[in-house]
């Protein structure tokens, strides 16, 4: 197999796990689709900037593996099997009338060193796939924080704090958002950016991860 099939898998492969297959379900083939829990759940957090949240995936041991190879090992290309996961999500719960596409941004210099922004990978599809205008470098992260999953939720909280900010509020100003993230912990990163989305005039804020880490 050539490298550009790695990096790329052809329509014959799953991408999950590479092998042939004559049968595809959003690019994963049957055994590894059966691995997957799918629970398109909605759930509550601490937040008076958000309406809805919902995620898609139980974070079970297959999936955590999954979703490490696509932050950290450079395997960009699940995000096609992820946003479809997401885009079903989206239409089982009946997530209508959205206005503009936005994603959890990264800091530039974290950004630089993976490669690429996974939650920007995934809305850009779902954009795509959903005909809705997604929103680029307006929302961004101006300062370097600590790794989230290193800290408790008092230090999220405040690692986070006056962290992001918006370019152009015009673009945002009276527009239902849909916020993207690969997935929601305690929810504070969620929180902070529908913060500074609703101060720049956004009007209604969904929150959708791939899967949750956050007790339920």
């Amino acid at each position: 197999m050539s490298i550009k099939s790695l990096l790329f898998p052809t329509r014959q492969l799953c991408y999950l796990c590479k092998e042939k297959t004559p049968y595809l379900k959003s690019f994963t083939c049957t055994q590894c689709y059966e691995k997957l829990d799918f629970v398109y759940k909605e759930v509550e957090i601490d937040s008076l900037y958000i309406d809805r949240v919902f995620y898609a995936l139980t974070y079970n041991r297959y999936l955590r593996e999954l979703m490490h190879d696509f932050k950290f090992n450079r395997k960009s290309y699940l995000y096609k099997p992820f946003s479809k996961f997401i885009i079903s999500m989206i239409k089982e719960k009946g997530i209508e009338g959205i206005d503009l596409i936005m994603f959890i941004p990264i800091h530039r210099r974290k950004e630089a060193i993976r490669g690429y922004n996974q939650s920007e990978l995934l809305a850009t599809y779902i954009s795509k796939e959903l005909n809705i205008p997604i929103s680029r470098g307006n929302l961004i992260k101006k300062k370097w924080t600590r790794e989230q999953n290193t800290l408790d939720r008092i230090q999220r909280l405040n690692n986070l704090r006056e962290s992001f900010s918006i370019k152009k509020p015009e673009e945002i100003t009276g527009k239902r958002i849909l916020l993207i993230d690969d997935i929601l912990t305690t929810g504070a990163t969620f929180n902070e950016c529908s913060k500074t989305l609703n101060k720049n005039g956004a009007k209604a804020i969904t929150a959708l991860a791939l899967t949750s880490s956050k007790t339920i």
